[in-house]
C-alpha cells in the first residue's frame, strides 16, 4: 500500500511540475520600414521610408518558484537601415538583445506579465564617419495574453517602454497564434518602435521603425 501511494504522490508532483514549469521558443521573419531622423555625433541620417527584413528570436522559461522571476530574452539580430546625411547614402545597423525577468500576475484564460527589460542596443553608422555604440536601456515591461478555452487561436501582445526627461523608448508587438498541433504553433503580427532621444548617448533621435513578422513557436 505504501509503495502505491508513494507512487500516486510521485506522479502528482511530475503533473504538477509538467504544468507549472514552462520552457517556449519562437522565430519569425520580420519585415520593417524606418521612417524619420537618426543622428550620431557628427552623422546624420534621414531615413525615406526604407524597407528592410531580418529575423527575430524568443525564448522564455518559467518556473514555480514565487520569489524568483521568469526570464525571456529576445534577439533582433541586425538590420541595416539606409538613409542619407545630406547628399551621401549613410546606413543605420541595429542589433537589440532584450532581457527580460518578469513575474505571472495571472495565468488563465488571460496571462498577465509585470516586468523590467534591460534592452542591450548595439549600433553601427556607415557613411561621411563611420561609428559605433552599445547602451543598456532600462525598460518596463508588460505582456498579456488571451486565449479561449478549447480555441486554437490565442492573442498576445507586449509593450517595454521608458520616458525619462522628454525622451523615450517604445517596443510594442501583438500578434495571433493558431496552434497546429500540440505545442506547436503559427503565429503572424506587428512590431512598432519609436525612439525619441535628444542629445543622449550621443545620439539625436525621432525614428520609428514598424512591420509585420509572420513565425512559428513551439511551448513545451
Amino acid at each position: 500500500m505504501r509503495s502505491i501511494i508513494l507512487a500516486l504522490c510521485l506522479t502528482s508532483v511530475t503533473a504538477s511540475a509538467a504544468t507549472i514549469l514552462g520552457f517556449g521558443a519562437e522565430v519569425d521573419y520580420y519585415t520593417s520600414t524606418a521612417s524619420g531622423d537618426f543622428n550620431y555625433k557628427t552623422t546624420q541620417t534621414h531615413f525615406g521610408s526604407d524597407h528592410e527584413s531580418g529575423y527575430q528570436v524568443g525564448l522564455y522559461f518559467e518556473h514555480p518558484a514565487p520569489l524568483i522571476p521568469n526570464v525571456r530574452v529576445d534577439l533582433t539580430p541586425e538590420i541595416s537601415y539606409s538613409g542619407l546625411d545630406g547628399a551621401t547614402v549613410s546606413k543605420v545597423s541595429l542589433d537589440q538583445v532584450d532581457i527580460t525577468p518578469y513575474y505571472e500576475i495571472m495565468d488563465n484564460v488571460i496571462d498577465l506579465d509585470i516586468g523590467m527589460t534591460f534592452k542591450v542596443l548595439e549600433g553601427k553608422i556607415e557613411g561621411v564617419d563611420n561609428q559605433s555604440f552599445k547602451e543598456v536601456i532600462p525598460m518596463g515591461y508588460l505582456g498579456i495574453g488571451i486565449t479561449p478555452p478549447l480555441s486554437p487561436l490565442s492573442v498576445e501582445g507586449s509593450l517595454k517602454y521608458i520616458e525619462y526627461s522628454g525622451d523615450s523608448l517604445t517596443d510594442a508587438r501583438i500578434k495571433a497564434s493558431w496552434k497546429i498541433v500540440q505545442g506547436l504553433s503559427a503565429q503572424a503580427g506587428y512590431r512598432y518602435e519609436s525612439l525619441r532621444i535628444s542629445d543622449h548617448f550621443n545620439i539625436n533621435a525621432d525614428a520609428t521603425f514598424k512591420g509585420p513578422f509572420v513565425g512559428l513557436n513551439y511551448r513545451f
